[in-house]
């Protein structure tokens, strides 16, 4: 089972408990658990230098057809 379909199907659980003990408790396992750290943007300008070896000579010509979209 993927972890997203497992993180659904507790979700889904979750929505439709009614008792206010198990809640609790899912409340304290949070609270205990790592705060989930957010993704940081590692990219960097240039990082891309030497992995593109062969461009087109009319790479930067407009396709047939798109000549409507050119501001």
């Amino acid at each position: 089972m993927s972890i997203q379909i497992l993180k659904f199907e507790l979700i889904q659980w979750i929505l439709l408990l009614n008792n206010v003990q198990v809640l609790n408790e899912i409340q304290e396992l949070k609270e205990k658990s790592p705060q989930p750290t957010a993704v940081t943007n590692s990219r960097q300008f240039g990082c891309g230098k030497g992995i593109f070896s062969d461009v087109a000579d009319d790479f930067d010509e407009t396709p047939p057809g798109f000549e409507e979209y050119i501001m």
